[in-house]
């Protein structure tokens, strides 16, 4: 189905655009708006079926997809067949594989993460494991969706995580775990299994392929966390309270 190309900048258009409806739009330019962000919210949702939505030819790995998704502002759709990634693939559960079979990647010359293979798998094992959610996966602007995502992913800096973190946290705050190391298709896994925000560095071996700059940060959250980010807006002092007269 063809997607619509719009200008990469945060700027929320007047009118709807192809599959854009009015469910979302609201949240995202108040949270564009606020926190100043220059890339808009990006939505991740699993699928037992496409039923024809989004682009579902390119062959793209899980974080060139969220890039293309961040400057383009089109709809992909990642299945085992398209996502180039190993990692990504298994990440999002839609090709689950033991772990011991791509930790050894993890070591080599050009990825060089650990120690060695027993170090990988022991680090592994402390993380959560992927859970097979659908067939698929698209991602898009969180505008274009016409039901809820599972996911919602802000690209930040610094000052801007603080501040949608500390409004989710208005009517109470719970740590999370950050776990060094990680690549950002397994931020995914991380938050689905946990129902919590998660705050990805983006590693240095995926910030090598240029996409991202050296402040840009990816937070992940569940819905419920985002809108409660939203809705916080008007009270806390990570919104707008202190405007108020």
């Amino acid at each position: 189905m063809k997607t619509t190309l719009r200008p990469s900048s945060a700027t929320v258009q007047e009118k709807p655009l192809g599959l854009e409806t009015q469910k979302f739009r609201a949240v995202v330019k108040k949270t564009v708006e606020t926190l100043g962000l220059k890339w808009i919210p990006i939505a991740g949702k699993f699928s037992v079926n496409t039923k024809e939505i989004g682009d579902s030819a390119r062959k793209l790995s899980i974080c060139e997809a969220l890039d293309v998704v961040k400057r383009k502002n089109v709809i992909l759709t990642l299945s085992k067949e398209n996502c180039t990634c190993r990692g990504g693939r298994h990440f999002t559960g839609l090709e689950i594989v033991p772990i011991e079979t791509f930790a050894p990647a993890l070591t080599t010359k050009k990825h060089r993460v650990y120690e060695s293979t027993d170090i990988a798998l022991a680090s592994m094992r402390k993380q959560p494991q992927p859970v097979k959610r659908g067939e698929f996966f698209t991602l898009g602007p969180l505008e274009k969706f016409e039901t809820d995502p599972d996911l919602v992913f802000l690209f930040v800096n610094p000052a801007q995580a603080d501040r949608i973190l500390g409004l989710a946290s208005f009517k109470g705050a719970e740590p999370f775990v950050y776990y060094p190391a990680s690549s950002i298709c397994s931020t995914i896994t991380n938050v689905l299994a946990k129902g919590k925000p998660e705050l990805n560095l983006i590693s240095t071996f995926e910030r090598r392929a240029g996409r991202w700059s050296p402040n840009e940060l990816i937070l992940t959250m569940p819905l419920k966390n985002f809108q409660a980010a939203v809705e916080n807006i008007p009270n806390s002092g990570y919104g707008t309270s202190e405007n108020r007269t």
